[in-house]
């Protein structure tokens, strides 16, 4: 059985007080100890300095899914640019994928600002065709770059060779290229973005409270907050930045869909086996399926792969069970299938996440119609990294200008309502099964 302690865990990190009691007034709550949330707070506390603002985490700070990725800083929003273009037009769509482009850069200016030592390593993504059908895929969407200006690099078989070592695909020799290159990419360390972050934002004068859990959010102007335990916050703002937990406030019900998804990690590769890997600029990888694996190289030469079948579990539960473990299982039977013989590895451990999914794969930030005085910034569908820090500054137009910087589809109040259960349950296993049989027949 593999161990299912994140392999992040080993960071040390600042350990922040609970609020117990009492009653703490604020300007802006945060609600949200994730990249989101202390992104919020890192720019709200510059454009504003004094300001009286909260940082409020139910666990220990990146808990949630910002600590539980993998670390691929990429573009990207929605379930794939093809499908932007179908709903929103090759203008929309290209402005949609621009704003995520900018998104990246952001966190590299971000963390080069602060010297937030991440491991942050601009290397690009690479894009890799495990099937006839991936290069079919691949070569679509380098086509559908080349159409809207968008930065892509398409790479054949012996390029690809040149840059990292895989087991041999099915289909290798057919028709078509073997990856895409996506240059505005690269991967990091999240607990060490996420415990920088947080360094900086108590720096700016911003509180962070962890293992402090909201339990109600009043209406009106100002907002009441119930602490579990004992304890409120009377606040004039509140950013909801909790992600697939948001439904457990409330709020958004209905609307988010969680889905658990799951990591495992290698003992450093060494030696011979380092060697035969090749893999010397240390790019993100994912492949080109419909339920993709993804993963990179730490610089400690460990492999973080992620992937598999995402899981729902009955009624939006967001805790885990024993189909995190087989989940684990599986996994890493996949990780040893992508690499050749000559690269032997060993799974030191895995752990599981679970992320807010919206029906139309689109994130949702905005103030709430209902409540005025809270704003919900979430939904980021597997694009989170890059988009969740970048939300930061979207956040701090929409309360300190009262309007955002850009019009784009993604602020929005109310996402698309889901099905109720059971039809709920049984969409999202049907879709997760016909998408693996595309694949497998691929």
């Amino acid at each position: 059985m593999i161990p299912t302690a994140p392999i992040w865990s080993q960071v040390s990190m600042q350990q922040y007080p609970r609020l117990t009691s009492g009653t703490l007034c604020a300007d802006v709550v945060i609600i949200g100890g994730g990249l989101a949330g202390l992104s919020a707070a890192y720019h709200l506390l510059g454009r504003r300095p004094g300001m009286r603002l909260a940082v409020l985490e139910a666990g220990r700070i990146g808990g949630g899914a910002s600590g539980r990725t993998t670390g691929l800083l990429g573009p990207g929003v929605g379930q794939s640019l093809a499908a932007l273009v179908r709903r929103h037009g090759p203008v929309r769509a290209r402005a949609l994928y621009v704003a995520t482009l900018r998104a990246v850069e952001d966190v590299r200016d971000l963390v080069a600002k602060e010297g937030i030592d991440c491991e942050l390593d601009m290397a690009g993504h690479l894009i890799v065709a495990r099937s006839r059908a991936g290069r079919t895929r691949v070569a679509a969407l380098a086509a559908l770059l080349e159409q809207l200006e968008l930065p892509g690099e398409l790479l054949g078989d012996n390029a690809l060779d040149r840059l990292i070592r895989l087991a041999p695909p099915e289909g290798r020799g057919g028709p078509g290229p073997a990856a895409l290159r996506l240059p505005v990419a690269g991967t990091l360390h999240p607990i060490r973005l996420l415990s920088g972050l947080a360094d900086r934002v108590t720096s700016r004068g911003g509180a962070i409270f962890e293992n402090t859990r909201v339990t109600d959010i009043g209406e009106g102007h100002p907002v009441r907050l119930v602490i579990k335990g004992g304890g409120e916050i009377v606040a004039h703002e509140v950013v909801v930045a909790t992600g697939a937990y948001t439904p457990s406030l409330g709020l958004l019900r209905g609307r988010i869909l969680p889905i658990h998804l799951q990591v495992v990690a290698t003992q450093p590769i060494e030696g011979q086996a380092r060697a035969a890997l090749e893999w010397k600029r240390r790019e993100g990888i994912l492949d080109a399926k419909r339920i993709f694996n993804y993963f990179r190289l730490t610089a400690d030469d460990r492999i973080v792969f992620g992937g598999g079948a995402p899981r729902y579990r009955w009624d939006g539960q967001t805790n885990e069970d024993q189909g995190g473990v087989a989940a684990l299982d599986r996994l890493a039977e996949e990780l040893a299938r992508t690499f050749p013989p000559e690269v032997p590895l060993s799974v030191a451990g895995g752990w599981t996440g679970v992320i807010g999914y919206i029906a139309d794969s689109l994130p949702a930030i905005q103030r709430m119609s209902r409540r005025p005085s809270v704003l919900h910034v979430l939904g980021w569908c597997g694009h989170g990294l890059a988009l969740s820090v970048a939300s930061g500054a979207w956040v701090t137009h929409l309360l300190c200008d009262g309007a955002a910087q850009e019009d784009l589809p993604w602020y929005r109040d109310n996402p698309p309502l889901l099905p109720f259960e059971p039809l709920r349950w049984l969409a999202v296993q049907a879709n997760i099964r016909i998408m693996s049989f595309l694949d497998r027949m691929a």
